[in-house]
């Protein structure tokens, strides 16, 4: 469909008239076609020349004192590009105040009507932009989740009492025929396959560990256990459902953790001890507990319980919030514009691959192929457009706002996380209008969603005492 507006009053020209069409195209695609009155094309021709005549030297004239007709045969129309620019967004501007159109990511302009500009003629262009679409976000107040209470039990403050004593610890170095104990640290290789196929990432060379922290694959490291430096030797272990899942989003909110089950896969692992050296533990005392900032050992053991509460807690908060980014998108009526869904998977291609240099691995080695990506991820595109957009429009019912404190939290955050300087990152945030949306779409959904968790109604439970097995969402 198609409608026509005619606009007159003040405008951006100075009073002229400026008429308009907007023409629906496909989905969320709108075309602006935009006629800049002649009136307006020759006023702004002139004023332009007469500021070239200022600048320009031609032989025999002086500055400012060259004939119009003169200066317009060595100085055509086309070159005078940031004043048409400059015209053409004044009246884009207007159509968009005048339409009502919301529009997102960066527009098209049809720039075919500027080959042949003349000062005597009306200036036609067009701009294909995708709008936002209308979204009401229904009952996100009230939202009734079970919730597990935290409770830290004596073996955890134990285990991580280990871990700090592990820090003032002395190592003994191990004859090459001992066996490997849990608490360990080995210092091996090893090679990963899957059905006879090298692993991707599944190898190393002089790779440290200490047996029982779990960094490795669960069983991995229980299966080191009684092996030798003179031995080689092979370990299998299941891969975890989303091993080869390039990449997980690591901006807030998180988008929703259901994923398709897929069968297990196992892997084989030529493992080589080329180490082993044993951890002896100091006793803990005042002194330790005061070299990790706390005056005696009672107060360091209530430090690591309310760090260990509070690392619960964040868990399950996070849970209840992919929760609810689902129902948000399960309750969504109109998918995103194709705008955004590009500009969030430019998002996270451009992440995997600074997660690839931040791991000092070049780009060209590390299997990820971006062109694929862009197919392979374009579902979950649509799936976090989906919940931002909602999250919008939850935002703008609940009146919340992204404040210059905000952003500045968040330079802060980025400079933290990228060891750059805060004027470094906010200078390339703002300089980039695809950055600068991200940011704020990020920080307004993350604030959103405060809000949304903040009146969710809670059923607390205890570890252990696990809820039946239902969707968190009650009714």
């Amino acid at each position: 469909s198609q409608r026509k507006l005619l606009l007159a009053g003040p405008t951006p020209s100075g009073g002229f008239e400026m008429e308009f069409d907007v023409e629906e195209l496909e989905g969320l695609k709108r075309k602006i076609n935009i006629t800049i009155p002649e009136e307006v094309v020759t006023k702004r021709v002139n004023e332009a020349y007469k500021v070239l005549n200022r600048q320009v030297k031609i032989p025999g004239f002086r500055p400012g004192k060259i004939p119009q007709k003169v200066l317009e045969k060595q100085v055509p129309m086309q070159p005078l590009g940031d004043m048409f620019q400059e015209l053409m967004q004044e009246y884009y501007e207007e159509a968009l105040h005048k339409s009502g159109l919301k529009p997102t990511g960066q527009p098209e302009i049809d720039h075919a009507g500027m080959q042949n500009v003349k000062r005597d003629e009306p200036l036609k262009f067009a701009v294909i932009l995708d709008v936002k679409p209308e979204l009401k976000v229904k009952d996100y107040k009230g939202l009734k989740f079970k919730k597990k209470e935290a409770v830290v039990k004596d073996e955890e403050i134990e285990e991580t009492l280990v871990k700090v004593l592990s820090r003032q610890g002395s190592l003994e170095e191990m004859p090459a025929d001992y066996a490997v104990q849990d608490g360990d640290i080995l210092t091996l290789d090893f090679d990963g396959t899957m059905n006879g196929e090298e692993l991707e990432n599944g190898s190393a060379k002089d790779f440290e560990l200490r047996v029982g922290e779990k960094k490795m694959l669960p069983g991995f490291e229980d299966q080191l256990i009684g092996h030798t430096q003179e031995e080689d030797f092979e370990i299998k272990v299941v891969l975890p459902s989303n091993w080869n899942q390039k990449m997980r989003r690591v901006s807030f909110p998180v988008p929703g953790a259901s994923e398709d089950k897929q069968e297990d896969d196992r892997a084989t692992f030529k493992v080589k001890i080329k180490k082993s050296r044993k951890l002896h533990l100091p006793e803990l005392t005042d002194e330790i507990a005061q070299r990790e900032g706390f005056d005696t050992v009672v107060e360091l053991r209530r430090g690591i319980k309310i760090d260990l509460q509070n690392h619960k807690d964040q868990e399950e908060e996070v849970k209840i919030k992919e929760d609810i980014f689902n129902i948000l998108v399960k309750d969504a009526e109109t998918p995103p514009p194709d705008s955004l869904i590009d500009r969030e998977l430019k998002f996270m291609i451009e992440g995997m691959k600074y997660q690839i240099a931040q791991s000092g691995m070049k780009l060209e080695d590390s299997g990820f192929e971006p062109d694929k990506a862009t197919k392979e991820w374009r579902e979950r595109a649509i799936f976090n457009t989906t919940g931002y957009m909602m999250l919008e429009s939850v935002a703008a019912a609940e009146n919340i706002h992204v404040t210059q404190q905000d952003m500045e939290a968040e330079y802060e955050l980025l400079a933290n996380q990228t060891k750059q300087k805060v004027e470094v990152i906010q200078k390339r945030i703002m300089s980039n209008p695809d950055s600068l949306s991200q940011t704020t779409t990020k920080i307004l959904g993350q604030k959103a969603m405060n809000f949304i968790y903040s009146n969710c109604e809670f059923n607390f439970y205890k570890e252990g005492e696990e809820p039946e097995k239902e969707a968190k969402q009650e009714s």
